[in-house]
């Protein structure tokens, strides 16, 4: 049996959180446990407490490793062309680990690159004109519209098992098809488009320049009040 200090020696937080993060992506936040990360390196779930006092300390590294995989922009670059940077390198962050969005949502305001990020975001709103509180409602728009795009994909049913996605999305097809012709003839038209993406790609970049361009329709207010 593994001993405490050889699983202490023999495991590192980082190797841990890479496996819960997997864990993650596959399965859900939901799923993620302590003895499923210790059952993938073979030791008991004590083994994983030399790192993490308890589950919710596990989810947290979890969000902060995604949190660590967004950059923002050169400081210098013009407002709007920072924006559309700032706005991709998140979406981007929260696309490669769908799963785990909610929990990098919530861990954005805790680590220190997530801090820095804040910091940056906040200052070059400020150096375009916006008070405290304009630019602290921006940068909340910018996480909860991100995180929303990425959550509520369609057809990407993030947290349902990909084994049921197909399921899923031919209940709400069949649902959306079976509405009264009469009543709900152009929803029933848009079945396919409004449960699935055709290009999510197209998606996103939609929903960045809806938020740019609201950011910069408030900037050029300022400039000319």
């Amino acid at each position: 049996m593994t001993s405490k200090k050889a699983a202490k020696s023999s495991l590192s937080r980082e190797a841990l959180v890479d496996r819960a993060l997997a864990i993650v992506d596959a399965e859900g936040f939901e799923a993620l446990t302590v003895r499923k990360v210790a059952d993938a390196f073979g030791v008991t779930p004590m083994a994983l407490y030399w790192h993490f006092a308890n589950k919710e300390a596990l989810l947290a590294a979890v969000g902060d490793a995604v949190v660590s995989q967004v950059t923002l922009p050169a400081a210098d670059l013009p407002l709007e062309v920072y924006l559309r940077e700032a706005m991709t390198s998140l979406i981007d962050a929260m696309r490669a680990h769908p799963s785990a969005s909610s929990l990098m949502a919530q861990r954005l305001m805790y680590g220190e690159n997530g801090l820095d990020l804040t910091e940056r975001f906040l200052d070059k709103l400020a150096l375009a004109g916006f008070d405290i509180e304009r630019s602290a409602a921006i940068a909340h728009y910018a996480m909860q519209i991100s995180l929303t795009l990425v959550s509520r994909e369609p057809g990407a049913e993030v947290g349902v098992k990909p084994e049921d996605r197909v399921a899923v999305l031919e209940a709400k097809r069949s649902f959306i098809q079976g509405l009264p012709a009469e009543r709900y003839p152009r929803l029933r038209a848009a079945a396919d488009s409004m449960i699935e993406c055709g290009d999510s790609d197209e998606y996103y970049a939609d929903g960045i320049d809806i938020f740019v361009a609201g950011v910069m329709a408030d900037a050029k207010i300022l400039t000319q009040a």
